[in-house]
């Protein structure tokens, strides 16, 4: 009887890797900011106050010489008035004879009584009070961003990889035929 013997050798390789290298070098950006802040200026101007005591010191009787003038030339004519009309009235009591009054003893009495001069109350006058205000002045300016930029960097060295592969041991078949004696 033959038999068949059938040996095999695989293959054997060998790697030899290089892996691929990357050296990156970078430098970094750099910013530069430069602010100017804004800024307001405010200012408030001073107000005008104005004060006018006249009316107030005219109501107690201190006047200009021009009112004081005019309320005089109003009191004379006044008082003008008023004696022309006593004179009248004087003149139409001696023309009454027909009454019986002793007219001069009457008008005589009249002259010597003295009126009883009358407390007045009267209001006194305030005085003219007028503030004027002057508007805010409102400034503003503008702040500013100034900007320098220093662009950053990159570099790099690149190495590919390499891989080699020998064959150490390659395949082989022996096929062979035995003679077996049973």
């Amino acid at each position: 009887m033959l038999r068949i013997n059938i040996t095999t050798q695989p293959t054997r390789l060998e790697y030899t890797i290089n892996n691929a290298k990357l050296n990156l070098q970078s430098t970094q950006p750099k910013v530069q900011l430069e602010t100017t802040p804004a800024t307001v200026e405010i200012r408030q101007p001073q107000g005008e106050l104005t004060i006018d005591n006249y009316p107030c010191r005219y109501s107690i009787g201190l006047r200009n010489i021009a009112d004081f003038a005019e309320d005089f030339a109003a009191l004379g004519k006044q008082t003008v008035m008023d004696t022309i009309a006593r004179i009248a009235q004087e003149g139409d009591q001696l023309a009454r004879i027909e009454s019986k009054s002793n007219a001069i003893a009457d008008i005589a009495a009249n002259s010597t009584i003295s009126e009883v001069s009358d407390i007045t109350y009267a209001h006194i006058a305030l005085p003219d009070i007028h503030y004027q205000a002057n508007p805010v002045q409102f400034n503003p300016m503008d702040g500013k961003v100034d900007l320098t930029l220093q662009r950053g960097t990159v570099q790099g060295d690149y190495q590919r990889g390499s891989v080699d592969i020998k064959v150490t041991q390659y395949p082989n078949i022996e096929i062979s035929a035995v003679d077996i004696k049973a």
